[in-house]
């Protein structure tokens, strides 16, 4: 599956992947237990996906290693996460009958408001994200909820000037007296 693109179904159950230019990066055949076989463009396997709890999969590479998993989200599509539980992107689900990829780390709404994943706002949301809120369950449930709703609100609203101003002031706020108890707001790599 290409990280920007989008996939269609095929014949006999098969999932074509596509990059963001319509070229073809691989297949998903479906296998015997419910899972996929994943091949490159060349036909050469790659890896499989197993279905996982709850409707998601379980992603592993060709030597069997995990790599990691996608969950289903409120709306049809996917929420994909590495091994480390940190979101890799989304698929969500096209007019077409296929899905359509993004590979956005996250901060949806932040990204949108701030025109960057790579701004100082962002970057001190991000360091909230990882050094507070997800060490603890409560924290981890809410990042889990937030991208799974703020991909599809940035996709339906992003574009328009309401929802930045409705946001914008609310993120600022929260900005300011995140870096008041000491988040930073330098350059950032997310963990």
């Amino acid at each position: 599956m290409s990280k920007n693109g989008y996939s269609k179904q095929g014949f006999f159950g098969d999932i074509h992947h596509y990059d963001e230019h319509g070229h073809k990066t691989g297949t998903s055949r479906p296998g015997l237990f419910g899972g996929y076989t994943n091949y490159d463009a060349n036909g050469h396997k790659t890896g499989h996906s197993s279905p996982g709890f709850f409707g998601g999969y379980n992603h592993y590479d060709n030597h069997g290693k995990k790599t990691g998993h996608s969950d289903l989200n409120f709306f049809g599509g996917y929420n994909h996460y590495d091994t480390n539980n940190k979101s890799t992107g989304s698929s969500n689900p096209n007019m077409f009958g296929g899905y359509n990829h993004s590979s956005s780390g996250g901060c949806y709404i932040a990204t949108c408001v701030y025109g960057s994943y790579d701004c100082p706002q962002v970057w001190t949301l991000r360091r909230f994200r990882d050094d507070i809120l997800a060490k603890n369950l409560s924290g981890r449930a809410f990042i889990r909820i937030y991208y799974t709703i703020s991909p599809v609100l940035v996709k339906w609203f992003g574009n328009t000037s309401w929802f930045k101003k409705m946001w914008r002031g609310k993120l600022d706020k929260l900005v300011s007296t995140l870096q008041n108890k000491g988040i930073q707001d330098t350059p950032y790599k997310d963990k």
